[in-house]
């Protein structure tokens, strides 16, 4: 089964975007080229979880590299990478076809934020140009490296939604094993006292403690959703909060679906002594915990004592 690198003129081209640095808002690889082989090999993924033809499997892998090319002369619209890779002498239609609309669900998105849903005669024209399964397939791969994972990413959640509700899609299989489809952030917040650390836990839950954490936004940093719902669900009213060196994560199946999030924890800290503010509503209790606490304390999840450790050692000894 051939492949878009057998062109040696686009192999040379896709070798560039190694060069190419991206958002780390957008993207957790760290260029055009490492995000493109990610998406690739979950395009792949889905397509095989999905139960599609050989032929369907090779155009979406083929997409996930051809999709961000136009990269290569420094913008990302989807116009530019079509010119690229008819330059490349790249002209299969199917593949064209969804380099042009990978991107829709973004400024389809924002019209409708706008009150200027796009039209049905939009979506009828979308529907002749494209195979709608495939094209949900990839905006699903296409997010394998956002930062709070798809099923966060507002854009392609409502195109989703759109595209089921108008009958153009049902049934499909979303999820990779393995790979996170969401993502949350939690903070651990250190204050030194005479003789020890103390780490800021809460309970929220009657069963045990935990560490403040929550959803990250579609365009937000997973370091700056641990500031904001250590915030927000602990009560610190401060501005000088700022997320240091990442302690791990947790994976759990969440969901009637059994999908599976992530939550990574960031060790926080103050320039000011902490003081704490009124106990948000949601929040049954706040607790300082040192060290030697750890081991017998009832948490929601024996997993999360690792995390509680690593917190408070100390980072300059």
């Amino acid at each position: 089964m051939h492949s878009i690198l057998d062109s040696e003129s686009f192999a040379s081209t896709y070798q560039r975007l190694a060069g190419v640095r991206l958002n780390p808002r957008r993207h957790t690889a760290a260029s055009a080229l490492e995000h493109s082989e990610a998406v690739a090999a979950s395009a792949v993924a889905l397509a095989r979880a999905n139960g599609c033809a050989e032929d369907e499997i090779r155009l979406l892998g083929d997409l996930g590299r051809a999709h961000d090319i136009g990269k290569v002369t420094g913008t990302a619209r989807p116009e530019r990478s079509l010119e690229v890779l008819r330059e490349c002498g790249i002209d299969e239609p199917a593949l064209l076809a969804l380099v042009k609309w990978h991107d829709t669900n973004l400024p389809w998105f924002l019209a409708d934020s706008r009150g200027q849903p796009p039209s049905d005669k939009a979506w009828r024209r979308l529907a002749a140009e494209v195979d709608v399964r495939l094209l949900c397939l990839f905006m699903v791969a296409d997010r394998v490296d956002a930062p709070p994972g798809w099923r966060r990413n507002a854009p392609l959640t409502w195109f989703l939604d759109q595209a089921r509700s108008r009958g153009l899609v049902s049934g499909l299989v979303l999820d990779v094993p393995g790979v996170p489809g969401e993502v949350s952030a939690g903070g651990a917040l250190v204050r030194e006292q005479v003789g020890a650390r103390e780490l800021l836990v809460i309970r929220v839950r009657a069963e045990g403690y935990e560490l403040p954490k929550g959803g990250v936004e579609w365009d937000e940093l997973p370091e700056d959703a641990a500031v904001r719902e250590l915030r927000e669900e602990a009560g610190l009213e401060r501005e000088d909060l700022r997320a240091e060196r990442e302690l791990g994560h947790l994976d759990y199946l969440v969901g009637d679906d059994r999908h599976l999030k992530r939550v990574r924890y960031f060790a926080m800290s103050a320039q000011a002594p902490v003081e704490l503010g009124p106990l948000p509503s949601r929040t049954r209790e706040r607790r300082w915990l040192r060290q030697e606490e750890v081991a017998d304390v009832p948490l929601v999840s024996d997993a999360l004592r690792p995390i509680l450790l690593a917190a408070l050692e100390d980072p300059t000894q």
